[in-house]
Order: structure tokens, then C-alpha cells, then sequence
């Protein structure tokens, strides 16, 4: 058996997080250009990003955060600022579905293959539930949600295998969906095979493509087949 494991944001759906982190910085006093957000924020968990973008840009020493207690509330507060940005830009739905993305996932689904959700973003559940397939959301094609429950992208996807594997114990074989190298690279180190969404970046994934239309269930098992020393 097979299962797949989905990284959310820029694969599934394309959400406003950077202009959201942008618009929070700038509130701050600093301003992020793309580069920085794909090396420092992109994919990182809420706090995590926050501390990079606070730490990198001399926020914390502009606001006077020198002593452990005073960063943390920053972080806190600036965190949360971005983070009821975004939100708000999703109500307004200021956001865009990759419904090919969608489709592939619908038709793995037909096939027997099981899907979990794993973004490092808390939010990633809740725009999911926003987003309708049919009769359904989004979020109920999933057969595990393992979102933000994780301090970093590695673990989150480690927490899905180990959930997947609870659930399904005849998984035999894993495919991380990603669209980041360091996406890619944790689903390496995982021992996954890897589908790189080459939306931006160049991918060193097992299969790379620009389009989820480019892709079939028979792409999985020629992968695994070429390569079952990635059998976990």
C-alpha cells in the first residue's frame, strides 16, 4: 500500500503567508524581500519564522528585547499580529485552490492511497475546511491530519508516517508531496520518496514537475519500482 504525504501551502492551495509576514514586518519597522522569506520563513512553523524574521532584522534589539522575558513577549505579540493578518486574508478569500493538485489527490484516493495532511502551518487545517470539493471540504479527504502539530516540517511528517502506519499497518511505501527543498530534504531523511511541485524552486526530488496534471498513479509505481531501497 501506498500513501502520500501533503505539504499545504503553495501545493494544495496557494495562500497569502508571505504578503501576510510582509504587511507584519513592515508594521514593525523592517521590511522582508522574497529571498528572505523563502530562506528563513517559508515553511517554518508560526514562531519559528517570527524569531527568524525578529532576530535577522534587528527587531528585538530595536524594540529593547534584552532579556529573555522581553523577546518572548515580542515574539509573542508579532507572531500573532502576522497570524490575525492572514486569517482576515482568508476570510476575504484572498487565497487560490491548485484544483490539479486536488484532482491527483481524488484520483489516488480512487486508488487505494492513503493521504495525510502535514503542514507545519496551524492554520492549514482551518483554510482547508474553508475550501469545498463537491459535497465535501477539502479537509475531509485527508485519512490523517497531523498540521502543525509538530515544531518542525521533519516532525510533522514523521508524525504522519507514524499515524498513517497506526491506521493503515500495510503502508509499505511513502511519497512526500513538497514544493521547498527543505520539504524535500526532510522527506529524504525520512527515507520517503519525494514528488517536487517545481513551482518556484528546482527540487532534487525522486519526480519533479510544474503541473500535478503531469502526474498518474502509474508515476508512483514506476518510482518505486526503479527504487525500492526507499521502502520504509
Amino acid at each position: 500500500m501506498i500513501a502520500l504525504i501533503w505539504d499545504f501551502d503553495g501545493v494544495l492551495v496557494f495562500t497569502p503567508h508571505e504578503e501576510a509576514w510582509r504587511r507584519a514586518a513592515r508594521a514593525y519597522g523592517t521590511d522582508i524581500d522574497h529571498d528572505f522569506y523563502v530562506n528563513h520563513v517559508s515553511g517554518k512553523p508560526r514562531y519559528e519564522g517570527a524569531h527568524n524574521i525578529l532576530e535577522l532584522t534587528g527587531i528585538y534589539e530595536k524594540y529593547g528585547a534584552d532579556t529573555e522575558e522581553k523577546r518572548k513577549k515580542l515574539l509573542h505579540e508579532f507572531a500573532e499580529f502576522k497570524n490575525k493578518i492572514v486569517n482576515d486574508m482568508f476570510d476575504r478569500g484572498e487565497y487560490e485552490v491548485n484544483w490539479n493538485a486536488i484532482q491527483f489527490l481524488i484520483e489516488a484516493k480512487k486508488a487505494g492511497i492513503k493521504n495525510a495532511l502535514a503542514s507545519a502551518s496551524k492554520n492549514a487545517t482551518k483554510l482547508a475546511k474553508k475550501v469545498k470539493v463537491g459535497e465535501m471540504t477539502l479537509a475531509d479527504l485527508f485519512d490523517v491530519n497531523v498540521s502543525g502539530k509538530a515544531p518542525s516540517k521533519k516532525d510533522v511528517f514523521k508524525l504522519a508516517m507514524e499515524e498513517l502506519k497506526r491506521n493503515f499497518p500495510d503502508i509499505r511505501f511513502f511519497f512526500v508531496v513538497e514544493d521547498a527543498p527543505a520539504g524535500v530534504r526532510a522527506g529524504k531523511e525520512l527515507g520517503a520518496f519525494t514528488l517536487g511541485y517545481e513551482r518556484e524552486a528546482e527540487l532534487d526530488a525522486d519526480v519533479t514537475f510544474e503541473d500535478f496534471a503531469e502526474l498518474n498513479i502509474d508515476t508512483l509505481h514506476k518510482v518505486i519500482e526503479r527504487g525500492e531501497e526507499y521502502e520504509v
